[in-house]
Protein backbone atom coordinates (compact mmCIF):
# COMPACT_ATOMS: atom_id res chain seq x y z
CA UNK A 1 0.00 0.00 0.00
CA UNK A 2 1.20 3.48 -0.61
CA UNK A 3 -0.09 4.98 2.95
CA UNK A 4 2.64 3.93 5.19
CA UNK A 5 4.97 5.98 3.07
CA UNK A 6 3.21 8.43 2.75
CA UNK A 7 2.06 8.64 6.42
CA UNK A 8 6.14 7.97 6.76
CA UNK A 9 6.97 10.87 4.80
CA UNK A 10 4.19 13.42 6.76
CA UNK A 11 5.95 12.00 10.12
CA UNK A 12 9.27 12.85 9.53
CA UNK A 13 8.41 16.18 7.86
CA UNK A 14 6.62 16.82 11.32
CA UNK A 15 9.03 15.79 13.40
CA UNK A 16 11.69 18.27 11.81
CA UNK A 17 9.22 21.23 12.00
CA UNK A 18 8.40 20.53 15.57
CA UNK A 19 12.30 20.33 16.66
CA UNK A 20 13.93 23.43 15.10
CA UNK A 21 16.77 24.53 16.76
CA UNK A 22 16.92 28.10 16.37
CA UNK A 23 18.41 29.40 19.68
CA UNK A 24 15.47 32.16 19.02
CA UNK A 25 12.83 30.05 19.73
CA UNK A 26 14.70 28.54 22.88
CA UNK A 27 14.53 31.96 24.25
CA UNK A 28 11.62 33.82 25.75
CA UNK A 29 11.94 36.94 23.67
CA UNK A 30 11.13 40.62 25.42
CA UNK A 31 12.83 40.82 28.54
CA UNK A 32 12.06 44.22 29.78
CA UNK A 33 12.95 45.35 33.08
CA UNK A 34 15.03 48.16 35.03
CA UNK A 35 18.67 47.83 36.87
CA UNK A 36 20.23 50.19 39.01
CA UNK A 37 23.49 50.32 38.45
CA UNK A 38 26.12 50.47 40.98
CA UNK A 39 29.84 51.41 41.08
CA UNK A 40 32.21 48.20 41.03
CA UNK A 41 34.52 47.39 43.97
CA UNK A 42 37.51 47.71 41.34
CA UNK A 43 36.53 51.36 40.51
CA UNK A 44 34.87 52.50 44.33
CA UNK A 45 38.15 54.84 45.11
CA UNK A 46 38.24 56.34 42.02
CA UNK A 47 34.44 57.08 41.62
CA UNK A 48 32.57 56.50 45.40
CA UNK A 49 29.53 58.66 44.04
CA UNK A 50 29.37 56.60 41.06
CA UNK A 51 25.64 55.57 40.37
CA UNK A 52 23.01 55.15 37.54
CA UNK A 53 19.82 53.77 36.18
CA UNK A 54 18.85 51.74 32.78
CA UNK A 55 15.45 50.98 31.93
CA UNK A 56 14.62 48.40 29.19
CA UNK A 57 11.32 48.11 26.91
CA UNK A 58 11.36 45.26 24.27
CA UNK A 59 7.75 46.96 22.48
CA UNK A 60 9.02 46.99 19.15
CA UNK A 61 12.87 46.08 19.34
CA UNK A 62 15.11 47.53 22.56
CA UNK A 63 15.16 50.54 23.92
CA UNK A 64 17.29 51.50 26.68
CA UNK A 65 17.07 54.51 28.70
CA UNK A 66 20.57 55.30 30.40
CA UNK A 67 21.36 57.92 33.27
CA UNK A 68 24.30 57.76 35.15
CA UNK A 69 25.79 60.57 37.76
CA UNK A 70 29.22 60.90 39.58
CA UNK A 71 31.54 59.91 36.64
CA UNK A 72 34.58 62.05 35.08
CA UNK A 73 33.49 65.20 33.35
CA UNK A 74 33.21 65.64 29.66
CA UNK A 75 34.54 61.38 29.53
CA UNK A 76 33.00 59.32 26.63
CA UNK A 77 31.39 55.91 28.07
CA UNK A 78 30.41 53.25 26.44
CA UNK A 79 27.44 50.54 27.95
CA UNK A 80 26.14 46.93 26.58
CA UNK A 81 24.02 44.65 28.02
CA UNK A 82 25.44 41.36 29.42
CA UNK A 83 24.80 38.05 29.74
CA UNK A 84 25.83 37.16 33.44
CA UNK A 85 24.59 39.15 36.86
CA UNK A 86 27.09 41.75 38.13
CA UNK A 87 28.34 39.26 40.85
CA UNK A 88 29.38 36.81 38.29
CA UNK A 89 33.49 36.68 37.08
CA UNK A 90 33.85 39.35 35.38
CA UNK A 91 30.68 41.30 36.67
CA UNK A 92 28.22 40.94 33.76
CA UNK A 93 29.89 38.02 31.96
CA UNK A 94 30.12 38.62 28.23
CA UNK A 95 28.38 40.81 26.07
CA UNK A 96 24.86 39.98 25.09
CA UNK A 97 24.48 38.65 21.95
CA UNK A 98 21.65 37.39 19.41
CA UNK A 99 23.92 34.67 18.87
CA UNK A 100 23.37 32.42 21.62
CA UNK A 101 26.25 30.69 21.23
CA UNK A 102 28.30 33.15 20.27
CA UNK A 103 28.44 35.94 23.13
CA UNK A 104 31.52 37.83 23.86
CA UNK A 105 32.80 41.69 22.18
CA UNK A 106 33.09 41.81 18.98
CA UNK A 107 34.12 39.10 16.50
CA UNK A 108 34.54 36.63 19.74
CA UNK A 109 33.51 33.51 18.61
CA UNK A 110 31.35 35.14 15.97
CA UNK A 111 29.64 37.59 17.56
CA UNK A 112 29.83 41.41 15.85
CA UNK A 113 28.64 44.48 16.75
CA UNK A 114 25.56 44.05 14.66
CA UNK A 115 24.87 41.25 17.21
CA UNK A 116 24.35 43.61 20.51
CA UNK A 117 22.69 46.12 22.30
CA UNK A 118 25.15 49.07 23.01
CA UNK A 119 25.80 52.42 23.07
CA UNK A 120 28.48 55.18 23.58
CA UNK A 121 27.73 58.57 25.38
CA UNK A 122 29.30 61.62 27.02
CA UNK A 123 28.99 63.11 30.27
CA UNK A 124 29.32 66.54 30.86
CA UNK A 125 31.17 69.21 33.31
CA UNK A 126 29.25 67.62 36.11
CA UNK A 127 29.95 63.96 35.72
CA UNK A 128 26.34 62.91 34.79
CA UNK A 129 25.13 61.41 31.19
CA UNK A 130 22.22 59.99 29.71
CA UNK A 131 21.07 58.55 26.69
CA UNK A 132 18.56 56.59 24.79
CA UNK A 133 19.81 53.32 22.45
CA UNK A 134 17.21 52.06 20.03
CA UNK A 135 17.85 48.82 18.42
CA UNK A 136 15.62 46.56 16.35
CA UNK A 137 17.25 43.49 18.17
CA UNK A 138 14.95 42.09 20.88
CA UNK A 139 16.60 41.04 24.32
CA UNK A 140 15.63 37.51 25.68
CA UNK A 141 16.22 35.96 28.69
CA UNK A 142 19.84 35.32 28.25
CA UNK A 143 20.41 39.24 28.99
CA UNK A 144 21.06 39.55 32.81
CA UNK A 145 22.76 42.95 33.12
CA UNK A 146 23.60 46.39 32.22
CA UNK A 147 27.60 47.41 32.51
CA UNK A 148 28.76 50.80 31.69
CA UNK A 149 32.40 50.65 30.68
CA UNK A 150 35.43 53.28 31.60
CA UNK A 151 37.20 54.85 28.93
CA UNK A 152 40.70 53.46 28.05
CA UNK A 153 41.58 57.18 28.92
CA UNK A 154 40.57 57.34 32.14
CA UNK A 155 43.52 58.28 34.40
CA UNK A 156 42.89 55.23 36.55
CA UNK A 157 42.15 52.58 33.46
CA UNK A 158 46.05 51.77 33.28
CA UNK A 159 46.27 50.61 37.15
CA UNK A 160 42.99 48.76 37.21
CA UNK A 161 41.95 45.06 35.35
CA UNK A 162 38.81 46.06 34.36
CA UNK A 163 37.39 48.58 32.08
CA UNK A 164 33.88 47.35 34.17
CA UNK A 165 32.82 50.43 35.95
CA UNK A 166 29.26 50.10 36.86
CA UNK A 167 27.15 47.32 36.24
CA UNK A 168 23.39 46.44 37.22
CA UNK A 169 20.86 43.29 37.24
CA UNK A 170 17.59 43.68 35.25
CA UNK A 171 14.64 43.10 37.33
CA UNK A 172 11.24 42.35 35.66
CA UNK A 173 9.15 45.64 35.45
Amino acid sequence: MRIAPVAAAVAVLLTTVACGSDAEDDADLGRSGTATLEVLDEWAEAYPRGTGTANVSTDDGTTIELAVTGLAADSEYTFHVHDAACDADPPGGEHWSTDAEGGGYSGANGSTASDEIGMSFTTGENGAGNTTATSELVLDDRAESIVVHAPSSDEHFEHLDSDRLLCGDLAAG
